[in-house]
């Protein structure tokens, strides 16, 4: 298959496109900083790309059986500035796909984007209240607008909990429809959510669908 991949130079995107190309498929990385991308494959091209302009992207998914976007932003402590990153930047994605004619986007927020019951009490009176809280909000936001404005787009939303620098454990990724892994870790190496999306991809599952993942 060939890739689109957004957010392929942050630490999520580097190990989609390592997971990617040892399985064989071919990756457009869209970056805003080409070399910081240190991968070398014939089957990789990086192009640099701003995120907000549609006009950027839609050439390059019109070459892509599907995009996926590990975008990411740092996260505001103790609350003090705005988050708007996951609000502004999927809506020039999921218009450039439609001028691509293309549909598959498979993206990346986290768990507990919104207040559920059951949520982990340290997300939801600790991480959010301090660090999280306006970083979750755009990550809901992001996932509202795909699901109230992006019905023609075979979508699916991967929601980890904290991410770990690791080597895939080898285990079956735990998943379920919705805010969390009850029944999860709390936490998942980056390059088990990459082969996590890859499949997803490849196999075409969770079309439509927000799916929480756990090691």
């Amino acid at each position: 298959m060939k890739f689109a991949v957004l957010g392929a130079t942050g630490p999520t995107g580097q190990e989609f496109v390592k997971e990617a190309l040892d399985n064989g498929h071919s990756v457009t990385a869209l970056v805003r900083s080409p070399e910081k991308l240190t991968t070398n494959c014939d089957r990789l091209k990086v192009v640099k790309v701003d995120i907000f302009k549609e006009e950027d992207l839609v050439e390059h998914f019109k070459d892509s059986d599907a995009v996926i976007s590990c975008l990411g932003c740092r996260p505001s402590f103790l609350g003090l500035s705005p988050i708007t990153f996951y609000t502004d930047s999927i809506k020039p994605i999921a218009e450039a796909l439609r001028k691509a004619n293309r549909s598959r986007l498979i993206c990346m927020t986290a768990a507990c984007t919104k207040s559920v019951p059951g949520n982990p009490f340290i997300i939801e009176w600790v991480l959010k209240p301090l660090f999280l809280g306006k970083t979750l909000k755009s990550m809901s936001e992001m996932e509202d607008y795909l699901d109230t404005k992006c019905s023609d787009l075979d979508y699916t939303v991967v929601k980890p909990p904290a991410l770990k620098n690791a080597e895939s454990t080898g285990a079956l990724v735990k998943t379920s429809e919705g805010q969390y892994v009850a029944e999860g870790t709390g936490q998942i190496t980056r390059r088990d959510v990459a082969k996590f999306m890859l499949s997803c991809a490849v196999d075409r599952l969770w079309i439509k669908k927000l799916v929480a993942v756990s090691s």
